[in-house]
Formats: structure tokens, C-alpha cells, sequence
């Protein structure tokens, strides 16, 4: 009968058997954090042998015991990897790692350990209920060449006892400040009040479906134009939700750069007196305060002990008092406590309402997807998922999965190696020599191959051995430290062997790189569409959004979303039609066997369309070539000229724009589709009154991309593969474009399209609503600067009504 009166609290068995207090420091193999997704399939296989194999053996055991302390009732559960049955009861435990031998190493000679705390917790759950103490084993097993060995611990009752009482008491006080922190987001909820008292037309019917898809438990795929106000149309009914059941938001986004949209959205609520805090999670490189980021505690000091200070000097509820958990206030707590600033932005994740984030910390093979999805309180509450951008994460997911090795890669670290230590110069250039040599064996014609990776994890092992060496001496870390880059390089490639599936490939690809030849030895994913299906099981609710997802079949597919269980929801601008003139120019040719003929054509177009009205125009090319060639037909000097350049620093680009915002003079930017000035970069007002799209970018017609093109033959449907491969991704990157014009209720300007392939139906069905009535072919004009004039005339007689009135 009491235990009724107890709160029941269930624990993940993982987040309960840790070291008490926390010891470690940050490294490969401290035992915190998630189990890679990548060694389950290893845990398979090792599972159904042994159950052949061996006599009792039973795998994915469910264990689970009670504890009662104070108010609350613990149940802490799991599934042991294995358990042998019989006169003597074993569990096994299987750990695999890349660098089984180093995880071997680290157990053996530390049993104060997360892997070790796992494997005596499920002994003792045995031991109470049957009596007896089992044998314990950790099976380690290699995920390059699957090498196995064997430690053994022991089970010591008396002393598992104390530190299950020290375990308990900790997690009496945890649970303690997460019952305040569920209350209070539950208030927050209540409280919570749209930041607008007049939303924008089609916000509230956007937040109104959302709200139904919640209710509905469907996932959410939205296009919405840009100036809708989708950035806070989607967080305020995600968070509102979210926090009602004592949850946050995961809010992610393509680049670094767009966190701002979404941080001055959050900003807006707590204007309204919302009591939600933020996270941004900055990306380590700009956290760290090393000189390369490399979390190992031979060379960092603030990843030395880390867990073992962060524990001592109470700095999680340190910081969850901050009200701000801004990059500037986590360093200094860093730099005070001698902690990893980053690993401690990681920490605050639980106690933050609204966590911002870059999309590969939710969806890369390195993602910190077991931190995000912790639920704070009840084990079926989720937090929700909102995906800005979502036009980007199919091609982002790809990449995450798409490792590759190349020859230039490695020639271009050769120079760095000659800077190091002299006495370590030498081998490290033979090794990178060698890997250089292992690429070029494969010489030939560009195909598909099967990789051998045994050299390639020889020469990994040796590297290592090599860094192990490097980082013990007394020697200074400089930045972009060349024996770093090899190693890391080398071994990120190495570890792609466990990539595998009907949507991987492998190829040696050979081309020609800025006039010298570069070889490249790559395994790409042509979809990465089941991966991000298994994330979102992670969320309760999962919205994505985006200016551009038509058509809806393609982009569900893609983004791994299933039909029966998924919204789609198109919104129209919200602004006067009569602001904006769209404009097709079916006369042009963008096709690469026409540009050298149409480049002239081309400027000349471009040069009388902004004749009549001055100002500041965008021009967005297929590629830097094209528009360099399209540049040279450039005559009109009263424009000046703005071009973007191949690797832009960002100082550089607030220098474009600041100079465009000045208005001293009327200002032509050469860009590129799919570039930073199509994408995430606003110009509002008279900073931007027109921009021409020079053809649809279509991705390069190569070897690596028909074999993806085949795979979309082959899984979907075989008419619509050229589509998914090439025209769906280049009219994304074509609606981005022309979205910079038009951007508030008071932007007013034209977009140009230039190339009859806009007129096609598998071009134009992409297309918002509202762009034409029943076809692309309303958009050519038969006179195309008389209807420029007429529609700047007719922008002008208004506003000088106003100035008489």
C-alpha cells in the first residue's frame, strides 16, 4: 500500500550505473554520454552465435528492480546484452569500439567506470532475484576486423551496496530540481502569449494547424513563403506544447549563422515576460580554448578530470541558476572551474527550455541525440523536434554518411607536417605518404569498388600509435597542427567500413582539381532517409518547415516521413501581390552547352531591366564559372559591382552588405544559387529591389551522381529519379533565390527567371502557390520593360499619394 503513495521515477539503467561521485575526464573511452548507433548490428551478430552457441544464453535480457528512497520509487531498467542460464548464472556485457584495444586497456586498469557500474548493476539486479551472484564479463569486441576478448569482474555485495546508497541519495536531490523545473515549464506554458498582438495573415491558421497536427500526432512538413513569420508561427506552438508536459524544444537549423533568426524569436517571447531559457549550442572549435580542439586529457587540461570538477564544484546547478547560457558566461565558468566550456554547454542541455542547435547534433554520426531526447521527468514525454531549413537536411544527412579520403586532402596537410617538432617530422610525412599511396593503388577510371580496408586500419593503428607517442611529448600544440589533422582525417575515413546498406556505394573517383590531378577513394549515401526516420522516434512531435518543399512527395520521401502519418501544409505570401513582379525569360538557355552563346544575352537583360529603376539588384548564378563569364559582358558603370568570392569569411560578408545598406550608389551582387547570399541573409527595404535567377543550379552531371540517380530508380519510382537527383534539389535552391526580394509588407521589387526549363512541368510544379494562376507560361512577357515600367510606376503613384496626403 505505500508504494502508492510514492512518485514512481523509471531510470534508463545507462543513466543510473555511473561512478559516485563522477570521476574521469573527457576522452574517447570515459563511458559518458550515448552508445553509438553504428556497433548494434555488431551487438547482433555477437547475439545470435552466442545463443547458438551456447547452451542458456539468453540476449537482450529485460532486468529491472525497485528502490524506495523518501517520496520517490526508482525503477531502474535495462536489457543486458546476454545472460547465460543455468547452474551458474553470467551476464555478459558487449562493448565495441573502433580502438577495441584502448576501451581494453581503460577497463582494465580503471573499474570505477560506466561500462563496469552497467555490468555490476544488472549482476545485482540477478543476485536479488535469485540469490546467487553471477559471473560478470565485458565482452570487447573490434568494429574494423571484429577481434574479441574477455575481462572478468566481480561482484562484491557490500561494496555495490554503498555506493548504490551514495547513488540513491544523489538521485533524491536530482529528481528534487527536475520537479521544479517540470512545474515551472508547466507554468511557463500557461503563461505563455504570442509576441504579436496582430499576427501577419496566415500565421494564426499556421499555428491553429500545428496545433491539430499535435492533437493528431502527425508529423508536420510546412512550406511557407519567407515574410509569413514562420520562425516564431512554428516555436510558439511547439514550445507551448512542449513545455505543458514539462518538456523542451529541439530547434535546428542548416549553418551556424541562421541561429539568430530562431534566438531573436525566444527573445521576443521573454519580452513578453516568458519565463523560458535558451541554449545556443556553439560549435566546439569557437568554445574551445586550446588550439585545437582535440578532448584528450594528455593534452587538455580542461578535459583532464572533468567529470570528477564538475562534480566537486557543483557546476550543474551552477549553471542552471545562470538565466543566460550564453557562449561568453559558459567560458568564463570554464576558464574559473578549469572545465571544457563545450562539454559544459552539453550539461546545461536538461535544464534549458529551448535548445538551438546546428542540424548535426541531431542527426550526424556524432550527434548528441542521447542528450537531447532525454525526457526530464516522465519516460513517455518527448521533447519536440522543429526542422528551419528543411529543404537542406536530406543533402546535409547524405553528407553525414558519406565519408571520403582524397589525395588532395592529404597533399594539402604535407606543408603543415613541416612545421612541426623536427624530430617527429619525418615519420609523420612517410605516413601521410602512405596514405597518399594506399588512394592512388586503386588508379583508373572512375567506378564503383569495394573497398579493402585492412590496409587502410593497418596504417589507421600505426597513425595512432604514432599521435599516442606525439601528444606524450613536451611539446607545444599549434593551431591546425598537422599530425592532428592527418590522424583525425584518416581515422574518420577509416571508421565509414561500418556504413553499410542497399543505400551505400563506394568508388574510386579521378578528376582533375585546379588543374592538377586529384584522386578520391569515397563511400556515399544516396539516402538518408531511414536514418532520419529513426531520430525522429526520439520526439514526440516533429515539425519541418521551409520556403521551399514542393512537391510534397518528394521532400516526405526524403526527409523520411510516411505518408500516413504526416501533414502537409502549403501557406501563400502574406503581402500585396501588386509589391512583387515576376518575370520568366524563356529565351535564354542556361544549359552548359549554351552559356558561352547566352552570357551576352544574359548581361545585356539584366543591364536594361535595372535601367529602369536604380538601385540594388542580386544576380544568382548556377556557378562561379558562369558568372565570371556572364561578369566580362558587364558594360553599364553606373552600377558598381559586388562578386561573391568561393570561400567568403563572414566579416567579408557583413561588408557586402553593410556597403549595400549604405545607398551611396546603385549596387549590382554576382552570386552564387545555393551560396551564403541566397540563403538565410535578409535585405530589407530598398537594400534589395530585384533579383534575377539565372537558370535552375542543377547539381554537376558526374559519375558519382547517375549512380545515385540509379539508386532512385531502383527504390522509387523510376520516372521521377532524374527529378530527385537533379531538378527537385536545383528549383530549391532557385525559390531561395528569388525569396531575398520580398521579405516584409513594405519590400516591393521584381524576380527574374531566366530559362525556358522554368516552363517545364516538373520545374514549375515546385513552384509557392500564388506565383501564377494556372501556369508558369502567365510569367513571360511579350514586352518585358514596358511591363518593368509599368509595374514601377505603378509602385511609385501610390506612395506619392501618400507624400501629398
Amino acid at each position: 500500500m505505500a508504494k502508492r503513495n510514492l512518485r514512481k521515477i523509471q531510470i534508463d539503467l545507462r543513466q543510473f550505473a555511473l561512478p559516485c561521485p563522477r570521476v574521469g575526464s573527457i576522452e574517447a573511452h570515459s563511458g559518458y554520454g550515448q552508445t553509438p548507433k553504428l556497433g548494434q548490428e555488431i551487438h547482433q551478430n555477437i547475439q545470435r552465435k552466442r545463443i547458438r552457441e551456447v547452451p542458456g544464453y539468453v540476449a537482450e535480457k529485460k532486468l529491472s528492480i525497485e528502490f524506495e528512497r523518501e517520496q520517490y520509487l526508482f525503477v531502474i531498467s535495462g536489457r543486458a546484452d546476454g545472460v547465460i542460464e543455468g547452474s551458474q548464472f553470467q551476464v555478459e556485457e558487449i562493448k565495441s569500439a573502433f580502438d577495441v584495444e584502448g576501451l581494453e586497456h581503460k577497463l582494465t586498469v580503471d573499474d570505477n567506470h560506466p561500462y563496469v557500474w552497467q555490468l555490476r548493476t544488472y549482476g545485482y539486479i540477478l543476485y536479488k532475484q535469485t540469490g546467487e551472484v553471477p559471473d560478470l564479463k565485458m565482452l570487447l569486441v573490434s568494429s574494423r576486423n571484429f577481434k574479441q576478448s574477455e575481462i572478468y569482474f566481480e561482484l562484491d555485495i557490500e561494496a555495490y551496496e554503498a555506493w548504490l546508497a551514495l547513488r540513491l541519495a544523489e538521485l533524491v536531490e536530482e529528481t528534487k530540481i527536475r520537479e521544479k523545473l517540470f512545474k515551472k515549464r508547466v507554468v511557463s506554458s500557461e503563461e505563455l502569449q504570442f509576441p504579436f498582438s496582430s499576427p501577419r495573415p496566415g500565421q494564426v491558421e499556421l499555428i491553429e494547424n500545428i496545433q491539430v497536427g499535435f492533437v493528431e500526432e502527425k508529423s508536420m512538413v510546412i512550406q511557407a513563403p519567407t515574410g509569413l513569420g514562420k520562425t516564431i508561427g512554428v516555436l510558439y506552438p511547439s514550445l507551448k506544447d512542449s513545455l505543458a508536459r514539462g518538456q523542451k524544444v529541439i530547434y535546428v537549423t542548416p549553418k551556424n549563422s541562421q541561429h539568430q533568426v530562431a534566438e531573436e524569436a525566444v527573445e521576443r517571447l521573454q519580452d513578453q515576460g516568458a519565463s523560458i531559457r535558451p541554449l545556443t549550442i556553439t560549435a566546439k572549435s569557437k568554445m574551445c580554448f586550446k588550439a585545437e580542439p582535440l578532448c584528450n586529457p594528455q593534452y587538455c587540461e580542461f578535459a583532464k578530470d572533468y567529470y570528477k570538477k564538475i562534480a566537486e564544484n557543483d557546476l550543474i546547478n551552477k549553471v542552471s541558476k545562470l538565466r543566460s547560457l550564453s557562449q561568453k558566461k559558459l567560458q568564463e565558468l570554464g576558464e574559473q572551474y578549469q572545465v571544457c566550456p563545450f562539454e559544459l554547454s552539453l550539461e546545461a542541455i536538461e535544464r534549458a527550455d529551448v535548445v538551438i542547435a546546428d542540424y548535426n547534433y541531431v542527426f550526424s554520426t556524432r550527434s548528441l541525440l542521447g542528450r537531447l531526447e532525454l525526457p526530464l521527468m516522465e519516460p513517455n514525454q518527448k521533447a519536440n523536434l522543429v526542422i528551419d531549413e528543411a529543404h537542406n537536411l536530406p543533402a546535409r544527412a547524405q553528407d553525414y554518411f558519406s565519408p571520403a579520403i582524397s589525395t588532395r586532402d592529404l597533399q594539402n596537410i604535407i606543408p603543415s607536417l613541416g612545421k612541426i617538432n623536427i624530430r617527429f617530422q619525418k615519420r609523420a610525412q612517410l605516413l601521410c605518404e602512405e596514405a597518399i599511396e594506399l588512394i592512388e593503388s586503386y588508379h583508373g577510371e572512375s567506378r564503383t569498388i569495394q573497398i579493402n580496408f585492412e590496409p587502410v586500419f593497418e596504417l589507421e593503428s600505426r597513425m595512432r600509435e604514432f599521435l599516442s607517442e606525439y601528444l606524450e611529448a613536451d611539446i607545444e600544440i599549434q593551431t591546425q597542427d598537422g599530425v592532428l589533422k592527418l590522424v583525425n582525417l584518416w581515422s574518420d575515413f577509416a571508421q565509414a567500413s561500418e556504413l553499410q546498406g542497399p543505400e551505400f556505394f563506394q568508388t574510386y573517383q579521378k578528376n582533375r582539381l585546379y588543374g592538377e590531378i586529384n584522386q578520391t577513394l569515397k563511400l556515399t549515401c544516396c539516402d538518408a532517409s531511414v536514418h532520419l526516420n529513426e531520430v525522429y522516434k526520439s520526439f514526440k512531435n516533429v515539425v519541418a518547415f521551409s520556403a521551399t518543399l514542393k512537391p510534397f512527395s518528394y521532400s516526405m520521401k526524403l526527409l523520411g516521413f510516411y505518408e500516413l502519418t504526416t501533414k502537409c501544409l502549403e501557406f501563400v505570401s502574406p503581402f500585396p501581390k501588386e509589391h512583387r513582379k515576376i518575370l520568366l525569360i524563356p529565351q535564354i538557355s542556361t544549359k552548359y552547352k549554351d552559356r558561352p552563346a547566352n552570357a551576352p544575352k544574359i548581361a545585356q537583360a539584366m543591364e536594361r531591366i535595372m535601367a529602369v529603376k536604380p538601385g540594388n539588384y542580386i544576380a544568382l548564378f548556377p556557378s562561379f564559372e558562369f558568372m565570371k563569364d556572364v561578369e566580362g559582358y558587364l558594360r553599364d558603370s553606373t552600377y558598381q559591382r559586388l562578386v561573391q568570392q568561393r570561400e567568403m569569411k563572414a566579416d567579408r560578408v557583413d561588408d557586402f552588405l553593410s556597403f549595400m545598406k549604405s545607398a551611396d550608389k546603385p549596387t549590382l551582387l554576382l552570386a552564387v544559387q545555393g551560396g551564403i547570399f541566397s540563403e538565410g541573409v535578409d535585405f530589407p527595404g530598398d537594400m534589395l529591389i530585384g533579383a534575377f535567377v539565372i537558370g535552375p543550379a542543377l547539381p554537376n552531371f558526374d559519375f558519382e551522381r547517375e549512380q545515385i540517380r540509379e539508386y532512385y530508380e531502383r527504390s522509387y519510382d523510376k520516372a521521377q529519379a532524374f527529378n530527385y537527383t537533379y531538378v527537385y534539389p536545383a528549383m530549391a535552391k532557385t525559390i531561395q533565390s528569388a525569396g531575398r526580394v520580398i521579405r516584409s509588407e513594405n519590400d516591393k521589387g521584381i524576380i527574374v527567371l531566366m530559362d525556358s526549363r522554368f516552363l517545364e512541368t516538373t520545374y514549375a510544379e515546385t513552384m509557392p502557390q500564388g506565383w501564377f494562376q494556372q501556369g508558369a507560361q502567365e510569367l513571360v512577357s511579350g514586352k518585358i520593360i514596358s511591363d518593368v515600367t509599368d509595374f514601377w510606376n505603378s509602385i511609385q503613384a501610390p506612395m506619392e499619394s501618400e507624400v501629398e496626403a
